[in-house]
């Protein structure tokens, strides 16, 4: 009976194309080292800090008269009129009312729509300097270097909040539009709950969501000296103290355990030379990476959104549609995220920083990294490695039973078969987790580690069904069966169908609007809400750091906008309502200027 469940060589073959389309669904390669930065730049270039390659993602100015009726008031039919309103309502969600975004999602869903109009205006506005820049670029004058650093900053801050929802610059905007729309619907349906926090908790939420800034800050920094951005006079400047402040916040988390495992994970970065910024960089991915991790375990939240019994009988089709796709793209954004660490753990590992000492320390303290499928080591140690080192690298659960589908018997699979699986798991993961460029840093010895798997290569009792299903589990979505997978594959890479095959491809998302419209909605609903909580805190601080290039500028017109004079106004009337002494300094510091 076991013998049917064994895969043969050609079998074996179609299991590793799938899996290869698989991967190309939900891993986006980004990490390159590859020679995209590697030209140095001249000091000019530098100081300018926005180059051809930037300016490409620009875009055009277009005039957009439309819009989602919940964003605008009736009043607002023109875009001037609709980009001076945007200019208003960024102003109040992210500066006066920047604290309360946790509390009110759904102003950060508007805030990003608004964020696009204001955008375009700015393009607009600046589009006599930016055609200067163009044609006189590296010779630049000062002003128009600092409106196009401005554009740049503001640009970078879109795509982030694309990205968030699984969008592109390239995707349409009135698309762009309707999903704001629609998830500022569905967070509006939620119960707002302020949570009662002892003194302790509130520390350590204050503490890790300023130290979560401090690390993102000296991420964003390093990128910029990697990119040659910055000058290394500034960067040295600003490096110190946000490293200072860093480590000023974790004096202040000394007493939880998994900060000081963080902590000595910051000594142990120091060691690093501050000009091998690609391994620095790579240092501060994976400490941002593990700071989110940490908050899982450690932080409490002040506020909570409710979305159990939420009514959706009021949603539209089309907005409904719009919910499972946001669904899945922030599902998928969580795999990505997870497979760009593993490849900065290899390069750490690769590079003489024991980044997975660290992980078996997290580990050992209760902190479920279960993100990270496999274990990556040095390069040279996993040429060595035989089948059960494969099996020990692959981190997460499997199946122990299969189901035999033509008998309904359940079979129990024994410690070889599960190490065979595991191991094949570990294998398949490695090959599709780094493109080609990126091996290319390892010169032979990648090649080497492939040849090793080839040669490896062994039969185990899983059927293509039960595979297809852990894998559904894995990435954590409807996949029951080989049939699921395979439509799930076509319809990413727009295959020619039949009608059945489309239908079928498309039953997550039928299922997923049948629910809602029937109001077993607290599920599917609750799960949008929690995939896309992260995302959107990280969209939250890029806006309110939004790049330290020009934003200053535009908190003066923001102010401007709600009826202040000047944003010292804005603070000083700000101050009068809350009780507080802010300074206009003070106030850019904590909106990340």
């Amino acid at each position: 009976m076991f013998n049917k469940f064994f895969l043969d060589k050609k079998l074996k073959k179609y299991l590793y194309n799938i899996m290869k389309l698989i991967n190309l669904i939900f891993l986006l390669i980004f990490f390159v080292f590859s020679t995209a930065y590697s030209k140095d730049r001249s000091k000019i270039e530098i100081k300018n800090k926005v180059f051809p390659e930037d300016w490409i993602e620009f875009g055009e100015f277009s005039e957009i008269n439309e819009a989602p009726e919940s964003l605008f008031k009736p009043k607002h039919k023109q875009f001037i009129q609709m980009s001076k309103y945007s200019q208003e309502r960024i102003g109040t969600i992210f500066v006066t009312q920047k604290n309360l975004m946790d509390k009110y999602p759904e102003n950060l869903m508007k805030g990003m729509a608004y964020f696009e109009f204001f955008y375009l205006q700015q393009l607009k506005d600046n589009k006599k300097e930016i055609e200067k820049y163009k044609k006189n670029y590296p010779n630049v004058k000062n002003h128009v270097r600092k409106s196009v650093q401005k554009i740049y900053g503001l640009n970078k801050a879109r795509k982030s909040m694309r990205k968030a929802l699984g969008f592109t610059l390239d995707d349409n905007l009135q698309e762009v539009l309707f999903t704001y729309a629609t998830l500022s619907k569905l967070f509006e349906k939620g119960e707002k709950i302020t949570l009662k926090l002892d003194r302790e908790k509130k520390n350590i939420y204050k503490s890790h969501k300023k130290l979560t800034q401090h690390i993102s800050k000296i991420k964003s920094l390093v990128e910029e000296k990697d990119e040659q951005r910055i000058s290394e006079k500034k960067f040295l400047k600003e490096f110190k103290k946000l490293d200072r402040k860093s480590k000023s916040e974790l004096k202040k988390l000394v007493d939880v355990k998994n900060y000081q495992i963080f902590s000595a994970l910051l000594d142990e970065i120091e060691t690093i030379p501050l000009q091998d910024t690609k391994l620095l960089l790579s240092s501060y991915k994976f400490s941002d990476y593990l700071l989110s991790e940490i908050k899982k375990k450690e932080v409490v939240n002040i506020y909570k959104v409710d979305l159990s019994d939420a009514d959706f009988s009021d949603f539209k089709e089309k907005e409904l549609k719009v919910l499972a796709e946001a669904s899945k793209s922030s599902t998928k954004g969580k795999v990505i995220k997870n497979n760009e660490i593993q490849k900065e753990i290899f390069f750490l590992e690769n590079n003489n920083f024991k980044a997975n000492e660290f992980i078996n320390k997290f580990s050992s303290n209760s902190l479920e990294l279960s993100g990270l499928n496999l274990k990556i080591d040095d390069i040279n140690k996993m040429n060595l490695w035989a089948r059960n080192d494969w099996a020990n690298a692959w981190r997460n659960p499997i199946p122990t039973k299969i189901e035999d589908i033509s008998s309904g018997i359940m079979i129990d699979l024994t410690d070889e078969d599960i190490e065979s699986i595991k191991a094949q798991l570990a294998m398949e993961h490695f090959k599709e987790l780094f493109d080609i460029d990126f091996a290319k840093n390892f010169e032979n010895d990648f090649q080497e580690v492939l040849n090793n798997i080839d040669q490896n290569s062994f039969e185990f009792s899983y059927g293509l069904d039960d595979y297809a299903r852990y894998l559904g589990t894995v990435f954590n979505m409807d996949i029951r069966n080989y049939a699921d997978l395979t439509d799930l594959a076509n319809a990413t890479h727009n295959a020619n169908w039949s009608v059945e095959e489309y239908a079928s491809a498309y039953q997550g998302n039928v299922d997923f609007i049948n629910a809602l419209a029937s109001g077993v909605s607290s599920f599917d609903a609750a799960q949008v809400a929690q995939n896309l909580g992260a995302s959107l805190q990280d969209v939250a601080d890029t806006i309110a750091a939004a790049s330290a290039a020009g934003v200053s500028v535009d908190l003066e017109s923001a102010a401007q906008g709600l009826g202040y004079d000047s944003f010292a106004s804005a603070v000083e009337a700000y101050n009068q309502q809350h009780g507080t002494n802010y300074t206009a300094e003070q106030a850019r510091e904590a909106l990340g200027q």
